[in-house]
């Protein structure tokens, strides 16, 4: 009689072959963790541009630029009018933008005069307006929710609308500038300039001091640029922010001119705007004009700050 192998020896050894040659064919294995990346550089630079190009093509933003480029033109033609009599320009008394009555010997001041009387008004509402519908103009027109379904994140397009808001900065502010150059170009002789501390400097140094006070007067902006994006997330109506913001800035500079107000002054972020005078002395005068660049800075990390606090949180239905 034959010895049989009991069941359960049978059993164990079948078991071990199936652990020491691996799992049956009919077990299919695990599937492995697919990993999540986010979007490339180069895809956050394709919505950057797309930003920009969305922005520089709107109406709106085209009647911005051609309102700040015809400020310098009408100044340049008013001074010119003025002073074919032989008379001073701004009438002797001080009167008018500074260095308007520097224009008439050389058109280079021109650029001074442009921004000086843009930059009080007309520079900061043209930041606001766009500031202010960054956010707010996407959730009133129904594109936000979308913008976000891409692999975009909260964070990333909210950078992305600040860096567009602040390219519109520069461009707005070279507007003006390169508008008031071909203006004073074109009406009034241009050749060395007499600075405000009364030394004399070459056409060339001049023109690069004027691009520098034309990068300080974009770099003035970047807080009005903040606290209107800050702004625009509060709201879905691109209107309502715009206007909010362009009222907070005429606010502002009324109470910069109380002189009530004189210890909370120095804390408003127009107080400084108009210290890029102060690149026209020889030598450059540079404490108002790091205080201006400090103070922001300030603006821009509350502001910023608080925009993407709000916006990571809120609760996107539009």
């Amino acid at each position: 009689m034959s010895r049989a192998e009991s069941p359960p020896k049978r059993d164990a050894e079948a078991a071990t072959a199936v652990t020491a040659t691996g799992p049956s064919p009919s077990r299919a294995p695990s599937p492995e963790p697919v990993a999540v990346r986010g979007p490339s550089p180069l895809w956050t630079l394709g919505l950057f541009r797309d930003e920009l190009v969305t922005t520089f093509r709107r109406w709106r933003t085209i009647a911005l630029l051609g309102v700040l480029a015809a400020v310098p033109v009408l100044i340049g033609i008013a001074v010119r009018v003025e002073t074919s009599g032989g008379s001073t320009a701004g009438g002797g008394g001080g009167e008018g933008p500074a260095f308007i009555a520097q224009i008439t010997n050389n058109g280079l001041f021109l650029v001074f005069t442009g921004l000086a009387a843009t930059l009080p008004f007309f520079l900061p509402m043209a930041i606001g307006v766009i500031a202010g519908d960054a956010i707010a103009g996407e959730a009133n027109a129904g594109t936000l929710r979308y913008l976000l379904v891409a692999p975009a994140g909260r964070t990333r397009l909210l950078l992305t609308k600040y860096a567009t808001t602040m390219t519109f900065c520069l461009v707005a502010t070279l507007v003006v500038a390169v508008s008031a150059f071909a203006v004073g170009a074109l009406l009034f002789p241009l050749g060395e300039l007499t600075t405000i501390s009364g030394t004399r400097i070459g056409f060339a140094e001049g023109l690069g001091r004027a691009l520098l006070i034309a990068l300080v007067v974009a770099a003035s902006l970047t807080g009005v640029a903040a606290l209107g994006l800050f702004v625009s997330t509060l709201t879905n109506s691109g209107i309502a922010a715009m206007a909010t913001t362009v009222g907070l800035l005429i606010t502002v500079q009324i109470l910069d001119q109380i002189p009530q107000l004189h210890a909370l002054q120095p804390y408003f972020f127009s107080h400084y705007w108009l210290s890029f005078a102060d690149l026209m002395r020889d030598p450059v005068y540079w404490d108002d004009l790091v205080r201006d660049l400090g103070l922001q800075g300030l603006y821009v990390a509350v502001f910023g700050s608080a925009a993407w606090a709000r916006f990571t949180t809120k609760d996107i239905t539009t």
